[in-house]
């Protein structure tokens, strides 16, 4: 007997663009992150229900002052979504100090944080791990610094 196809897991798209010159309909930020969001959430068996978007917000502003992210906090609050999807860390934030306080406050609520790579930024019981994600995200920042995004 053929087992019926399980559902797929719902989950929320964050995205975050730092510069408003990288901001409008002629730029490509917010497709890049949305195109890596979508096709990760297709091959991992997610279905995006909807979408966060901070435009022209630093990744150095916390988490919390950040309108498309307290917007995603309500979200995830009322409806019982316990998956954020972002394109990868720096894109959820863009320092050390504010990358560590988003994740354990999603964590703290029991909500996961993936990258489009697959990355668990919320898994936290390897040491090294969480040293890698904080490297990773340090590294990747620095190119975006350096690329004006």
């Amino acid at each position: 007997m053929a087992r019926p196809p399980k559902a797929a897991t719902p989950a929320l798209a964050y995205l975050r663009t730092s510069s408003s010159a990288n901001v409008g309909a002629d730029k490509d930020s917010d497709k890049r992150q949305r195109q890596a969001i979508e096709t990760f959430a297709k091959h991992a068996g997610y279905e995006l229900v909807e979408e966060f978007y901070d435009a022209a917000v630093s990744g150095a502003d916390p988490i919390d002052v950040r309108p498309g992210f307290k917007a995603l906090l309500e979200r995830i609050m009322t409806n019982g979504v316990r998956t954020v999807i972002v394109e990868d860390a720096s894109r959820f934030a863009r320092t050390l100090m504010v990358q560590e306080a988003g994740i354990a406050t999603l964590a703290g609520i029991g909500v996961r944080v993936m990258t489009s790579r697959g990355d668990d930024l919320t898994d936290s019981d390897d040491e090294m791990r969480v040293a890698m994600r904080q490297i990773a995200g340090r590294v990747l920042a620095a190119r975006e610094d350096a690329a004006g995004e």
